[in-house]
């Protein structure tokens, strides 16, 4: 377990690699883009796409190493206000919950992206390419949370 467990940070810490590129090559693009249309009159088409596409893929490509550290989203006015046991327990099953919730959500967009594969739909023009290319980021993202809040479980103390 100790292999698959690494196999898996590596994987993280790959994609949240590319998610920092991701977050880059958006900023420079919106930059060029900024002072193409302002500066010089020559707007670009391919800035608005490419940055749309982009913040899909930054988002969760980055989605697996903010919930591996514990860096997401968290409301904790319940486990805050109890105690010892009930803390422990309340810890667990909100884990449980957010696995759950994470594999029922990767399950269906996976469909989803197949689906668009299958099919063959495109993005929006001028720049379309093959919806499922962006929308798989989306499956790969929640299942390995889903993971994460599952390895998380044993250091979940009160």
């Amino acid at each position: 377990m100790r292999r698959l467990g690494a196999l898996h940070d590596a994987l993280t810490q790959a994609t949240f690699a590319a998610a920092a590129l991701c977050t880059v090559a958006i900023a420079g693009c919106y930059c060029y883009e900024v002072v193409a249309r302002y500066f010089f009159n020559a707007p670009t088409e391919w800035a608005t796409p490419f940055v749309t596409y982009g913040l899909c893929a930054m988002i969760f490509l980055a989605l697996p190493q903010l919930t591996r550290g514990a860096e997401h989203v968290t409301i904790t006015l319940l486990v805050d206000r109890a105690q010892g046991a009930t803390a422990h327990v309340l810890r667990r099953a909100i884990l449980v919950a957010a696995a759950a919730a994470c594999f029922f959500a990767a399950w269906f967009c996976a469909d989803a992206s197949f689906a668009q594969y299958r099919m063959g739909i495109l993005t929006h023009p001028p720049y379309a390419i093959e919806k499922w290319m962006l929308s798989v980021l989306i499956p790969y993202g929640l299942l390995s949370s889903a993971v994460y809040f599952l390895r998380q479980l044993p250091g979940a103390r009160a």
